[in-house]
């Protein structure tokens, strides 16, 4: 089970004091950058993004499972960035990659998207200012379910307080909200809160 630094927001200002901690205890050992989230003709600019966000870092991109061979042993850390939840849950699956992401003795940092899938439930994601659409027509929606049974959403503002509520009571499932600017360090099942995090476990 990796230390997991999970991100609810998007944007090297917002992301900056999780990044932080992320750098640190990486220590300039090599990062794997997965951007599948997003379709690949960004990927360019992706890298671009990742490389202005952890500078003068060693950075490999992970852009397609085909053509790309991945030992994770050769990484100390895994940043999986943020876009379509859906997409990129899908992707790991069908690759045998979420088995390998979940045994990873290391440090993987999620940015949106790519904290969601850490949590018991990505459905979350289908509302809110922010939301994904499941074009792809996942039906398991099931995470990884590492969070201390928790799901998790991301890009939380307090205008959502009470779909939130309704989504929790409905689907019995707890969340930890985080805004943009907020994060989770999870280790050894321990959570500490970088910034402001919210808690909806009223099941």
């Amino acid at each position: 089970m990796p230390e997991l630094i999970l991100s609810g927001g998007k944007g090297i200002n917002k992301e900056r004091d999780i990044h932080k901690l992320f750098l640190k205890r990486v220590n300039k050992k090599p990062i794997l950058y997965i951007p599948l989230a997003k379709e690949s003709k960004y990927f360019s600019e992706c890298y671009d993004w990742i490389t202005s966000a952890l500078p003068n870092q060693n950075i490999k991109m992970l852009a397609n499972f085909k053509e790309q061979k991945i030992n994770l042993k050769d990484f100390k850390a895994v940043y999986i960035g943020g876009g379509n939840v859906f997409k990129l849950l899908k992707e790991f699956r069908e690759n045998n990659f979420d088995k390998k992401l979940i045994n990873f003795n290391g440090i993987i940092y999620g940015g949106s998207a790519g904290a969601i899938i850490w949590g018991m439930d990505i459905s979350n994601a289908l509302f809110g200012k922010i939301k994904d659409k499941n074009k792809i027509k996942l039906k398991d929606l099931n995470g990884f379910n590492k969070l201390n049974n928790y799901s998790l959403r991301a890009h939380y503002t307090e205008k959502e307080k009470l779909a939130v509520k309704n989504y929790v009571k409905k689907t019995k499932i707890p969340i930890i909200a985080l805004p943009e600017d907020s994060g989770i360090y999870l280790k050894n099942k321990k959570i500490k809160e970088i910034n402001k995090v919210y808690y909806f476990d009223d099941v």
